[in-house]
C-alpha cells in the first residue's frame, strides 16, 4: 500500500495565496491527497503567520471537507523553504500575481526559485481575470 500523497502549498496574505491555497484543497479532495499549508516566518513572527494560515483555511468554508489540511510556520527565506518542504510532495503549489512586462508575465523571485529548484511540479495558481485562464503547472 503506498503513502498518501502530499500537496504542499504556500500560504501568505496576498490574494494569490489564498487562490493557490483554494486549489491545492480541490485538488487534493479530487486525488485523496493531504495538504500542507505553510506560511513561512522570515523574522520569526509566528503569531500572525498562524493567524493568516487559520483566517486562508477558513475562508474556504466547507471546501475543506474531508481532506486532512496541516497548517505550518517554518522559519527561514520563502523560495529555499518551501522547496524543502517539497521533497517528496506529488506538487508544490505557489500563488502569483506576476506582471505583465512586454505581454510576458513575469513571476516573483519565490515563484522563480520554486520553478527552479524545486523536485516535483510546481503549480503557479494566477490571480483570477482577464489574463488568465487557470493554473499553469511547470517543472
Amino acid at each position: 500500500m503506498s503513502a498518501k500523497s502530499r500537496i504542499i502549498v504556500g500560504v501568505d496574505k496576498s490574494p494569490a495565496a489564498r487562490a493557490a491555497l483554494a486549489w491545492a484543497v480541490g485538488e487534493a479532495k479530487r486525488t485523496n491527497a493531504s495538504v500542507l499549508a505553510a506560511g513561512v516566518c522570515q523574522l520569526g513572527f509566528e503569531a500572525p503567520h498562524k493567524e493568516e494560515l487559520r483566517v486562508a483555511l477558513e475562508s474556504l468554508g466547507p471546501d475543506t471537507d474531508g481532506v486532512e489540511v496541516e497548517l505550518a510556520t517554518p522559519h527561514g527565506a520563502p523560495g529555499p523553504v518551501l522547496v524543502e518542504l517539497s521533497q517528496g510532495a506529488s506538487s508544490l503549489v505557489v500563488g502569483e500575481a506576476g506582471h505583465l512586462r512586454r505581454d510576458v508575465l513575469v513571476f516573483s523571485s519565490v515563484t522563480t526559485h520554486c520553478l527552479r529548484h524545486a523536485r516535483c511540479p510546481v503549480v503557479v495558481v494566477p490571480v483570477d481575470d482577464e489574463r488568465h485562464s487557470g493554473p499553469l503547472m511547470l517543472r
